[in-house]
Parts: structure tokens; sequence; C-alpha cells
């Protein structure tokens, strides 16, 4: 009967996500693609990554897009108490994204495909990436978690581009400018993933404090 005892309230710390925490993931990825649309109009990312004169294709994905989609699915993540934050976020994204574009006409930069089904698909791929990071490392304080998800899950959404997306948009990337870019593609995770680490804890706290 003890054995029992323990393996149902190991059930009850497993439950699935809340109504309230799906609709915290959603609100905060629905946000973070409008916010995305407004700061990265059509042509933005590949004009910076001009005037930086950083190689691609990748540079915008590994510099730009996955480090604003780390720290969204992180913090959702870290503010959920239980499993599905990130992918809940990413999701949300992904589909608010698509929605906005589509049903008011905006134009994006086609080599990214955004909006596109493939789109949804890598931001999916994202989130369950980061997902699957976050469980794995459930041993390691918090901090490490985050900036592990945060290189990993990058670097999975900048290989999904490059096998998937970028060789029917722009062309395949160069071996010669796949070290660079995912070297940058790490960094870029590692240190966004630690900036939503630290920025989680006093949302955390506004958050209670409103409950």
């Amino acid at each position: 009967m003890g054995a029992l005892n323990i393996f149902e309230n190991r059930a009850v710390k497993l439950t699935v996500v809340s109504p309230k925490e799906v609709a915290l993931g959603a609100a905060l990825g629905g946000a973070g693609a409008l916010l995305f649309l407004f700061v990265f109009p059509k042509g933005s990312i590949s004009t910076l990554m001009h005037v930086l004169r950083v190689p691609g294709p990748g540079s915008g994905i590994a510099l730009v897009v996955g480090p604003f989609l780390v720290l969204l699915v992180l913090v959702s993540s870290l503010l959920s108490p239980a499993k599905g934050g990130a992918l809940i976020a990413s999701m949300a994204f992904a589909v608010s994204y698509t929605l906005v574009v589509r049903l008011f006409g905006i134009a994006t930069d086609p080599k990214g495909a955004f909006g596109s089904a493939s789109f949804v698909a890598a931001i999916a791929l994202f989130g369950l990436a980061a997902e699957t990071v976050m469980a794995l490392s459930g041993a390691l304080s918090q901090v490490w978690q985050c900036v592990l998800t945060g290189a990993l899950a990058n670097t999975v959404l900048l290989v999904f581009y490059w096998l998937v997306i970028f060789p029917r948009t722009v062309g395949w990337v160069k071996w010669k400018d796949i070290p660079l870019l995912t070297g940058a593609c790490l960094v870029c995770g590692l240190v966004t993933g630690f900036v939503a680490w630290r920025v989680s804890a006093p949302l955390a706290r506004a958050v209670k404090e409103k409950e």
C-alpha cells in the first residue's frame, strides 16, 4: 500500500497542464507573434544580416528568430509548474502569426516561409525540442536547464530550416558557412536561455501577486 501511495502521489505531480496554464502559454505565444510582426516586418531581418555581413542562409534564424522564440518559450515554461508550457507557447506563436498574416494580408519574407505550413512545423519542432531538453535535464539546476534548452532548441530550428525550408526558398547553405553559423546559433541560444532564466523570477512573482 505504501508503494501504491507513492506512485499515486507521483501521478498527481504529473497532471496535465491546467486550463489556466494553457491560457497563459497561449497568451504569451499570441502576444509574442504580434510583437515579432511589429518589430521585424518584411525584409528587416535580411537587411540586418546584410548590414552585419553575416553569411547565410540561416543567420537570421540563428541570431534573431531562434533567440526570440527561446526567450518566449522558456519564460512560458518557467511560469508554468506543469509540463507543456514551451510547446503551448510555440504553437500559439506559430498559429497566431500565421492567422494574422493571412487574415490581414501582411507581406512576409518568402525566404523564411513565414506563415506557411513549413513554418508552423518548424516552430512546433522547436517547441517539442525545448520540452524534451527541459524534461531530460531535470536533474540540473534551472539555469543550466535554460541555457542547454536555448542552445539545443535554437540549433534544431536552424537545422530544420537548412534541410527543409531554405533548399526550396534560397538554396542550400555552403559547407564553409556551417561552423560559423552553428557556433553563433549555440551562443545566441545559450545567452537567450540565461536571459529567460533571469527574467522569469520577477515575472513569476508578478503573476502570483495577481492571483
